[in-house]
């Protein structure tokens, strides 16, 4: 099998074992699964406008505007007119924006853990290390 065949295939089986911990990521609380990708891109990302929020949760602009519309009414984000050009809204998170990305980013550490804890201990330092390089190859992807 190729290279590439190969990969693709690892791949689909990786983001299988991901997608089960993403279902499980909102821990029963006040957002839905598309909310929960929101906060944590926000999260990550103080100040991302509305444009890149779509680009990162890969849906479009109006669909992610409705579900920070929902966040602001929850009262985890809040947006504000951007300094350098008031066309755009910057999001960021408010307190309990804050205290829900990071439960959020705790329970998929530990998800993750456990995954990586069902791999032999000789082979978890190779697989991070993969994982390492994985990272860089598609954040040299998106660069183009």
């Amino acid at each position: 099998m190729s290279y590439t065949k190969k990969f693709r295939e690892n791949i689909r089986q990786f983001e299988f074992l991901l997608d089960s911990v993403n279902e499980e990521d909102c821990c029963c609380c006040s957002v839905n699964r598309q909310q929960c990708f929101a906060l944590v891109e926000i999260g990550r990302a103080p100040g991302i406008s509305l444009k890149e929020l779509a680009d990162k949760i890969r849906t479009d602009k109006s669909a992610v505007s409705r579900t920070v519309d929902d966040l602001v009414r929850k009262g985890y984000v809040v947006r504000k007119p951007s300094e350098i050009d008031r066309r755009y809204v910057e999001l960021s998170l408010t307190e309990m924006g804050s205290a829900q990305f990071e439960k959020i980013e705790k329970s998929m550490d530990e998800k993750f853990s456990n995954i990586c804890s069902n791999i032999p201990k000789d082979k978890q330092k190779q697989v991070l290390e993969s994982l390492e390089l994985i990272n860089l190859a598609f954040e040299a992807a998106n660069d183009f």
